[in-house]
């Protein structure tokens, strides 16, 4: 809902503000006053182009501001998300500001391009009458007041939820499927991979094995030498050490047998001696192994050169080889199960098609029951706001045209129909479009019957009237149409232009448009009425600028009754 509206040096409006309230709001003023320049003021705030020459002369820019309450407006707050702007609250502050170099827009003073306000402003503001209007022009928008009308906004959801449903498992079929060359050749690599490491047979104790045998290998002459020349030492030479110690241990036998009271530890010696022979006989061993085989040598160099190859490839040790081979082989597993997979995305996504074609076939029957109920009714009600012999049509068109969704040719997100609203506006004209066909006071009353046909389902917004009265001296359709505004502004905020005292007197608010002379310079002012400036005002509508004592009791009267 529009809570603010500021205009400053557009066109002949010096300084204006209002602040309207909920409900139905008259603008009033005689003609020429200036009321198209506070509808174009509203236009640019919602965006619509900018004209450099509308910028007031002496002034530097023009700016319009209006605040609005999206309090309990979730589409609004989502499209703003959807622009990375905060709302921060439960208001929404747009500006628009013209200079002669061009226009900036601002939302929540974030810089935006006037093609987000436009549609922003769409959410926001639907204004009709000399201007085009969003919701009887857009085809999206028709359907939804069709839907809204007949009370189709929960099947639509169904059909919506359906359709989003079939649309991603066909996605989802299309793009496996479409890897499946991909899938091939990734498979031969795995495979590949696999096989190069299983048949290595790979353990991680190995590569340290063989380096040591490597090491032996290749220094088996001179570990052959040092272990004889070791053995010799020790064991097997004539002054070995073994030979040595035996010999100075029979000695101190012989000290021991001939001085009982010798004290030398004989025992320590002996040890001596068969640590050395336990040595020699070690060496004996270790002197046979050893020798040289460049055959082995030739082996083994091959297998560590195997294992570091794979280890360049794969990894930097055996064991995370043998993990790249584990990865490789679950991965293989999940290509291989492809077309099970395929299948059951297949079976699955024709399911999600016979589900859209269910609910989308019950939405097209009972949107074709209620273009014919709308039609009568909105046929009827332009009858009675004065636009006798107009007939209303919902016309329901099928496009055949393949979305690439994997559902049926001319299915959508909103079901298999579109519609158009036409107008035969007079008798014996055929229907046509309402861009073509209706008239700016036209378009006002058709926008009015359809908002008040589907008063119960669309969102709350700001409706802007200019023209509905157009043709319409007074008498009861006037009385007629004040009441359908006034019934329209119990759930929308209604701002209407108007000349008809009936429309004025039903508002709940009313606003002067008046011109002024200050200072030599005409400027465009805007007066929110009180009772008596009320009463003064539908005087002047009543019976022009001699507002006789007795038109203001007649405007006293309208007020009573309207109350």
């Amino acid at each position: 809902m529009l809570t603010y509206l500021r205009i400053r040096d557009l066109a002949l409006v010096e300084d204006a503000s209002i602040e309207p309230a909920a409900g139905l709001v008259a603008f009033t003023g005689e003609t020429g006053a200036g009321k198209s320049i506070i509808l174009g003021g509203l236009d640019l705030v919602i965006g619509r182009r900018a004209a450099l020459d509308q910028v007031r002369a002496g002034a530097r820019e023009a700016v319009v501001e209006a605040l609005f309450d999206i309090a309990d407006r979730h589409d609004v707050r989502a499209l703003l998300a959807a622009e990375g702007i905060e709302t921060g609250g439960p208001e929404l502050l747009v500006r628009r500001r013209i200079t002669a170099r061009g226009s900036r827009a601002y939302v929540n003073d974030n810089l935006v391009t006037v093609a987000t306000l436009d549609r922003l402003g769409a959410s926001l503001v639907d204004m009709v009458g000399q201007h085009e209007s969003q919701t009887l022009l857009s085809a999206t928008a028709q359907l939804e007041l069709l839907d809204a009308a007949g009370e189709l906004t929960a099947l639509r959801g169904d059909v919506e939820v359906a359709w989003d449903q079939a649309a991603s498992l066909h996605r989802e079929f299309t793009e496996l499927r479409a890897d499946d060359r991909d899938r091939a050749q990734r498979a031969g690599y795995l495979r590949f991979q696999l096989e190069e490491i299983r048949s290595a047979e790979l353990d991680p104790a190995e590569e340290v094995e063989r380096a040591a045998e490597r090491q032996r290998l290749r220094h088996a002459d001179e570990l052959s030498s040092a272990a004889a020349e070791a053995l010799a030492t020790l064991y097997e030479a004539e002054n070995s050490a073994s030979a040595l110690v035996a010999r100075a241990e029979a000695a101190i036998t012989t000290i021991g047998t001939l001085d009982a009271g010798a004290d030398l530890p004989a025992a320590g010696l002996q040890e001596a001696r068969w640590g050395i022979e336990e040595m020699g006989r070690a060496l004996q061993v270790y002197r046979d192994t050893v020798h040289s085989d460049p055959s082995r040598l030739e082996v083994v160099e091959a297998r560590l050169a195997e294992i570091d190859a794979l280890r360049r490839k794969y990894g930097d040790t055996v064991t995370e080889v043998l993990d790249r081979a584990e990865q490789a082989e679950m991965e293989l597993a999940s290509i291989e199960n492809r077309d099970e997979e395929l299948n059951r995305l297949a079976d699955a996504a024709r399911a999600a098609v016979r589900s859209y074609d269910a609910v989308a076939q019950r939405l097209g029957a009972a949107r074709r029951i209620a273009a014919e109920a709308l039609q009568s009714r909105i046929t009827e009600e332009l009858q009675e706001l004065g636009m006798e012999g107009a007939i209303f049509v919902a016309r329901l068109s099928a496009e055949q045209r393949d979305t690439g969704s994997g559902l049926p040719p001319g299915a959508t997100r909103s079901g298999y129909e579109g519609v158009e609203f036409q107008l035969a506006a007079n008798p014996g004209e055929p229907e046509g479009p309402l861009s073509r066909v209706a008239s700016g006071g036209e378009m006002s009353r058709v926008l009015l019957a359809l908002k008040l046909a589907a008063i119960a389902s669309v969102p709350s917004q700001t409706l802007v009237f200019d023209e509905i009265d157009a043709g319409i001296g007074g008498g009861r359709v006037a009385e007629r149409l004040a009441d359908r505004l006034g019934r329209l502004g119990v759930a929308h905020q209604v701002l209407v232009v108007t000349h008809l005292p009936q429309i004025a007197a039903r508002a709940d608010t009313q606003v002067r448009v008046s011109k002024v002379t200050l200072d030599e310079r005409t400027t465009v002012q805007m007066t929110t009425l009180d009772q008596i400036g009320r009463v003064d005002e539908l005087a002047r509508m009543l019976g022009g600028t001699d507002a006789t004592e007795g038109l203001r009791e007649h405007a006293r009267e309208m007020l009573k009754r309207d109350d």
